[in-house]
């Protein structure tokens, strides 16, 4: 029950933080894209897409940290665990 809120959590976080920084970076490259002096469409176009690619690799990104950190987190639990059913069938016997 435990795990499946734990999981719970770590998906809204995963999902807010990937939410946060797509629209971070849509604004950051608006605002690069309003700095541009040129009124022509394709300088704006080359950046407006650029932007996209970078904040399109920034979730992938995103995801590969937090499974890290997930991995690195439940290594201490399974220790736990181990621990705790060798105990119990030590028990048993």
């Amino acid at each position: 029950m435990e795990a499946n809120k734990l999981k719970s959590k770590t998906q809204k976080v995963a999902n807010a933080m990937i939410i946060g920084m797509v629209i971070v970076g849509t604004v950051i490259f608006a605002v690069i894209n309003q700095v541009s002096s040129g009124v022509e469409l394709m300088p704006k176009l080359f950046l407006l897409f650029f932007g996209a690619i970078i904040t399109v690799q920034v979730i992938p990104g995103l995801i590969l940290l937090a499974t890290m950190i997930k991995g690195v987190a439940s290594l201490g639990q399974k220790k736990e665990q181990t621990a705790k059913a060798s105990a119990s069938s030590d028990t048993d016997k």
